[in-house]
């Protein structure tokens, strides 16, 4: 996989990471939110932010599966088969995304933030499919050991405000 080198931000060294919940483990390549309560408020904007970020990902694979059914389960398949059906049908979301949206992503279909909570997409309803479904719920992997490298990185992040 092809990760970008870090880049240099207000002579910062903030590396490309992946967005992480709480059942994570934080490392620093995978950013996950400040735990606790008792939050400075930029450590209580970045948990948000973060949050943010994770729900349109969300968000965006939700919409992704719930198009394209063979996205709901494993897919027995060699790897450039998988690629190919991966292209293609990126190829096609696009383009219904940008062409037919009213259809392809009706009103209610992804989740909504209202004032207080959040109101689940009906992607949701159509992509919960039991033991066989893609999505699936996953068990805590988190270590109780972090690397100072990854305090810092989160740091760097939280400090950075317009990056987010």
């Amino acid at each position: 996989m092809f990760i970008p080198q870090p880049s240099l931000v207000n002579n910062k060294v903030l590396p490309y990471t992946l967005v992480g919940d709480e059942i994570f483990p934080f490392k620093t390549r995978l950013m996950k939110p400040y735990p606790g309560k008792g939050l400075s408020e930029s450590q209580n904007v970045f948990n948000y932010r973060l949050s943010r970020c994770r729900r349109t990902i969300e968000n965006a694979f939700g919409i992704y599966a719930a198009r394209w059914r063979i996205f709901r389960h494993p897919i027995r398949a060699s790897i450039s088969t998988v690629d190919a059906i991966v292209k293609a049908t990126l190829c096609l979301h696009n383009y219904l995304c940008m062409t037919e949206n009213a259809q392809y992503i009706p009103t209610g279909f992804v989740d909504c933030d209202s004032s207080l909570d959040m109101k689940e997409g009906e992607w949701r309803n159509i992509v919960r499919g039991g033991a066989n479904s893609g999505f699936q719920n996953i068990s805590r992997i988190e270590s109780p050991n972090y690397s100072i490298d990854a305090k810092t990185t989160r740091d760097n992040f939280c400090n950075e405000r317009q990056l987010m």
